[in-house]
């Protein structure tokens, strides 16, 4: 059957007496759009390109973005995620990076480098009209999975009005389903270890256009021991390039990295000048306790906390690990999660996203210090950190990540007795702010024994508790600072009877040592002693104490009560924070003999093997 087509660009009939006649002129009209669309988008490049000599103007003034010379699509975007207002930190790099210069930028936690990073970058491939077939535009390296996926968000929502096609790349994908599709991308946001990887082993993989390199918190990417992987990018990229390297603290490491991958920089620093190197909405308070106290305070705040979401840091993967397990098995009343590095990668971005996603109503997360760097956690309230960090940085990384953006939020710190003086001064040095409190004892729960009778239904729980009780010995062993972390310091069988075990575990690397851990090598703990762990067996170790139930709003700010408002200007001693006395409720007195017997008989029913190990699926044995 023969059929007409009218091509309404050149105004002729044509005669299709074939399909694939139609096909050509379909492609022919295709290309004349494009060459149409290309004339038009080059007037605009041009208009825009002519004002960016008023961006080193004195009398330059950005109230909002539109003030800066972006194009139409970048602003459609800006607008319709909701950024109007650009940041002190946005301010002074965009004058810098959107014409096409180095810079290396630091400001505080929570002050935009996000898109100081992520605008010029579109308006770079967007200038040299960018496509498909031009392969890989711009690359962004960040040092943690979920700083990538929270990147690559962003990205999508501010760039969804321009053509350019993106790609997440993090360890714990598969790498052949990655592979050729490769080909065809524009941009790239990435873990240092798998691009490389990339780099090294894909074919497709072409990066000798590149006109982009954005480095987002740099010094944790150096931290972490990926030096050598950025050095190997950086020799494998084209020389002339636009690097952006972004960062909340500026290291010497930092420093070598800048001299090495960037062509006379730009320094910006938003907060240079300002008197606190934390936010000035956050609110922040340390308490002194031992460590056996610290999982009681946690699950007494969690419980005086129900209707606010908080993000709890811990030292080890295997801390996070057991807390999580122990305390869901516990049910504290709020959704409760835990975030590490040995999850498998569909566990970590299906718990990130769920506790993200949480709004206006309760939620913790137990985590690493994989979640300290860039991530932003929508209406964060808390920040508790139940171990003290390595660093003055890192604790600065941990509490930025709430008070974001100019909203208000609250951290608090837990310190030993020997802790105190030498951290707190520390922190005088850095200057950031802090109040000391003390913890109301009346609103303080002990989980103790039911941790310990958690393990006898649950015995993976207590495999897990004795892998975190070495985790954390090793972490104080072997941590930098000294004068801060000290294991002598630490009640090794007061610190395993608080996870819920009857015996000490072994350490024989600190025995080795010739440090003294009090295990059980030395002595046999009877089923009395094992009955002394804290509280009334007879009681169901699931339910909750009349008492916590009696009033199930959120106390909130009772639980904490400051004893000195901002250590660093008080001269007057205040009295060491008394040993915190665990408050267990019973019904009726029962003999020593009594709970004995019914231990016994637990035992004796249970069926648990011994010498039996326990892992999880996902992770390595211990």
């Amino acid at each position: 059957m023969r059929k007409k087509f009218r091509d309404s660009d050149d105004d002729e009939e044509i005669i299709l007496k074939e399909p694939k006649n139609k096909a050509l002129i379909e492609r022919k009209r295709q290309r004349k759009q494009q060459n149409r669309s290309k004339s038009s988008i080059g007037n605009l490049i041009e208009q825009v390109t002519s004002k960016y000599d008023t961006l080193n103007s004195p009398t330059f003034i950005a109230n909002k973005f539109s003030d800066f010379p972006l194009s139409l699509v970048t602003l459609k975007g800006l607008k319709d995620s909701n950024f109007t207002t650009p940041t002190d930190i946005q301010l002074l790099s965009l004058k810098h990076s959107i014409i096409g210069k180095d810079v290396v930028g630091a400001a505080k936690t929570g002050s935009g480098k996000t898109l100081a990073l992520l605008i010029p970058l579109l308006e770079c491939l967007w200038r040299n009209k960018w496509t498909k077939f031009d392969g890989l535009g711009a690359i962004v390296i960040t040092p943690t999975r979920e700083l990538a996926f929270q990147i690559f968000q962003v990205l999508n929502n501010i760039g969804s009005y321009h053509d350019f096609s993106a790609a997440l790349l993090i360890g714990g994908t598969d790498v052949e389903f990655e592979r050729e599709r490769l080909a065809g991308i524009s941009i790239v946001i990435c873990t240092p270890g798998r691009l490389l990887q990339h780099m090294d082993e894909n074919g497709y993989f072409c990066f000798d256009q590149l006109q982009m390199l954005v480095i987002d918190e740099a010094d944790r990417i150096l931290d972490m021991g990926f030096k050598q992987q950025i050095d190997a990018i950086i020799e494998n990229l084209p020389k002339q390039r636009q690097t952006l390297l972004f960062s909340a603290t500026q290291t010497k490491r930092v420093e070598d990295l800048v001299r090495v991958s960037l062509n006379d920089p730009v320094f910006v620093s938003a907060h240079e000048d300002a008197k606190n190197s934390t936010p000035d909405q956050l609110t922040q308070s340390y308490l002194v306790c031992e460590e056996e106290d610290k999982i009681n305070i946690v699950w007494s705040f969690l419980r005086n906390h129900k209707t606010k979401k908080t993000l709890i840091f811990v030292t080890s993967c295997k801390q996070a690990r057991f807390l999580t397990e122990a305390i869901t098995h516990l049910r504290p009343g709020l959704f409760f999660t835990g975030l590490w590095g040995g999850l498998k990668q569909g566990k970590r971005m299906e718990r990130f996203q769920r506790f993200d996603e949480i709004t206006n109503k309760g939620a913790a997360m137990i985590c690493t210090d994989i979640a300290s760097r860039g991530l932003d956690f929508v209406g964060l309230d808390w920040v508790l950190q139940m171990d003290c960090p390595p660093s003055v940085d890192d604790y600065i990384h941990r509490v930025g990540r709430t008070a974001r953006m100019n909203k208000s939020g609250e951290a608090m710190l837990m310190l030993t007795s020997n802790q105190e003086d030498v951290f707190v001064e520390m922190l005088k040095a850095r200057q950031i702010p802090i109040n000391k409190v003390e913890v109301e004892k009346q609103k303080l729960f002990s989980i103790q024994m039911k941790l310990a009778n958690l393990m006898i239904p649950f015995p993976v729980v207590k495999h897990f508790a004795q892998s975190a009780f070495v985790a954390y010995a090793r972490a104080v062993y072997f941590a930098q600072l000294k004068e801060v972390f000290n294991v002598d310091s630490i009640n090794f069988e007061a610190l395993a009877k608080s996870y819920g075990l009857p015996l000490t575990p072994r350490i024989r690397f600190l025995r080795k040592r010739g440090v003294n851990v009090g295990d059980s090598d030395n002595k046999k703990k009877t089923v009395a002693d094992e009955v002394k762990l804290g509280g009334d067996t007879s009681s169901n170790a699931f339910d909750v104490d009349e008492e916590q139930e009696k009033d199930e709003k959120d106390v909130g700010d009772e639980f904490l009560k400051i004893t000195r408002r901002d250590v660093f200007n008080e001269v007057a001693e205040v009295k060491p924070e008394e040993e915190i006395l665990a408050r267990i409720s019973s019904k009726k007195a029962i003999t020593k003999t009594h709970l004995a017997s019914k231990m016994l008989r637990r035992l004796g029913n249970s069926g648990i093997a011994k010498r039996k190990r326990f892992a999880e699926s996902d992770e390595d044995n211990d």
